[in-house]
Parts: C-alpha cells; sequence; structure tokens
C-alpha cells in the first residue's frame, strides 16, 4: 500500500492509495553549472539541494478514490507532506506538479447502487522531497 499523510509534522488526514504502476522513477535534484572565465578556463560547479530527490509514480484509480485524491490534492497542496510509498521508504516534501490531471482511462458501466462501475482514472503525481530515516 501507499500512504499519504498531511499536513507534516501533525498528520492530520491519511489516504491509502494502491500500489503504484510500473514505471515510477526517483533522480536526483542536482545541478550542473559551467562557468567559462574571460581567460577561457573552464570551471564547473555541482549544486547540491540537501539529498533532496524528485520522485514521480503513476496511479490508477476508481472514480470514488480520484475524487478522494482530488480532495486532497485541494485541501493540501500547499503543506508538507509524508509518503510512505509501496517499498516502504517514508518520504517528507511537496507535491510538484501544477496543474494535476486526471486522465480517465476506462468509461463506466451502469452502477450499482450506490457505487458507480468500471470508470478508471490515471494520474501521474510528481514528489520532491528528503528520505526521512
Amino acid at each position: 500500500m501507499f500512504y499519504v499523510l498531511a499536513p507534516y509534522p501533525l498528520c492530520v488526514t491519511t489516504m491509502l492509495l494502491p500500489n503504484p504502476g510500473f514505471g515510477d522513477s526517483e533522480a536526483l535534484t542536482d545541478e550542473v553549472e559551467i562557468k567559462r572565465a574571460m581567460d577561457g578556463t573552464i570551471r564547473s560547479y555541482v549544486k547540491t539541494k540537501n539529498d533532496r530527490r524528485k520522485l514521480q509514480w503513476t496511479f490508477s484509480l476508481a472514480r470514488n478514490k480520484s475524487l478522494e485524491l482530488r480532495a486532497f490534492i485541494q485541501a493540501y497542496f500547499a503543506s508538507r507532506i509524508k509518503v510512505v510509498d509501496h517499498n516502504g521508504v517514508t518520504w517528507i516534501g511537496h507535491f510538484v506538479n501544477n496543474p494535476f490531471e486526471f486522465e480517465l482511462k476506462e468509461k463506466a458501466a451502469p452502477a450499482i447502487a450506490p457505487m458507480p462501475r468500471g470508470e478508471i482514472a490515471a494520474i501521474t503525481i510528481e514528489f520532491e522531497g528528503v528520505k526521512n530515516a
């Protein structure tokens, strides 16, 4: 399971998500800057960002879960968020996406009261944060 808690550190709201699809990624946020002096010498500088990582997950969610995620994002977009991913690693950081785009993958079938059936939405979430020990 995938846990998203907000606002960190008080964590008032907890949301459970299914495991993300294949192809999730983790990358450093460091930057390399190349400078050239007037005499032609080249120097490179590496800007580190305190072990921050950029993570990307793609979820396929049923309609009700996608509406729940949308409400969570609207409520806590600007807050620090704690994420416990499907690998059991805890991250503290912020969502980076703007805007969040839900893409409908499957259309709905006739409902069985009170739940709609069959509608599947996909969303890719980008998250930037540090690993919490």
